[in-house]
């Protein structure tokens, strides 16, 4: 991603709906899954490092991203410069490991997720978010550096060739998903929007609002499970025995 997009992000991701959600699920997953512990998180791809500051209340965390500027990261003591491919984390270390979107901008994502796997203890877990449906491509995605967006196939495979098992994976953020489809359409096709994003602001605060508790409420209830959505989420665990 180039380093345009991430201040752009960096205005609007503490506030913004889709980024707000996607933090927000993780911690209520920690919370079920350690609730008498304080685990140890690591965060690929952490960006300006805004879900290590947000966690510390609830586990000792530290992150990783290529991207580092004093103006807007979290201090470098808990946000260690690194590729996803080539973390500088010992092997089985983690309790979990977190990855927001960050494996689709990889040409090769098997060795990110074969890393997400190393770092992590086995029984230990990796929460992946990730954008869905080629179908919402855009000039969004190739702004911001996207490979490509997923459907659940492939995240399968990924997570069998790491030695990871699913614990639970769907499609999630469906409410925008029909109105995404139709503003990226128009955007392409008539150029509407063009040049000021939707992406790059905040929606009006109720909107925001409802998006938010939506998206959450989606991302942290398994009986609700649509086949549609505007992200992929999935909860893998490291099988016990795998180093």
């Amino acid at each position: 991603m180039e380093a345009r997009e991430i201040y752009l992000f960096s205005r609007v991701e503490k506030e913004h709906f889709f980024y707000r959600a996607r933090r927000d699920i993780v911690r209520v997953w920690l919370k079920k899954f350690f609730p008498a512990a304080r685990p140890f998180v690591v965060e690929a791809g952490a960006g300006t490092g805004v879900f290590i500051d947000e966690v510390k209340d609830q586990a000792d965390a530290v992150g990783s991203d290529i991207f580092f500027d004093p103006q807007v990261s979290l201090t470098e003591a808990r946000l260690v410069r690194a590729d996803a491919r080539h973390l500088p984390f010992p092997g089985n270390i983690a309790d979990a490991t977190v990855a927001l979107d960050v494996i689709e901008h990889l040409e090769d994502d098997q060795p990110a997720m074969e890393e997400l796997s190393r770092i992590t203890r086995p029984g230990g877990y990796v929460f992946i978010n990730i954008p869905a449906f080629p179908l919402l491509w855009s000039d969004w995605d190739q702004a911001v550096g996207h490979k490509r967006r997923y459907k659940k196939e492939r995240i399968v495979t990924l997570a069998q060739k790491a030695g990871l098992e699913i614990v639970t994976m769907r499609y999630i953020n469906s409410l925008p998903f029909f109105p995404m489809l139709i503003y990226r359409w128009l955007r392409s096709a008539l150029g509407i929007g063009k040049n000021n994003r939707l992406e790059d602001r905040l929606l009006p605060a109720w909107i925001n609002f409802f998006f938010l508790k939506a998206f959450v409420f989606q991302g942290t209830h398994t009986w609700l499970s649509l086949p549609f959505g505007a992200s992929l989420f999935a909860i893998l665990r490291k099988r016990s025995g795998n180093n």
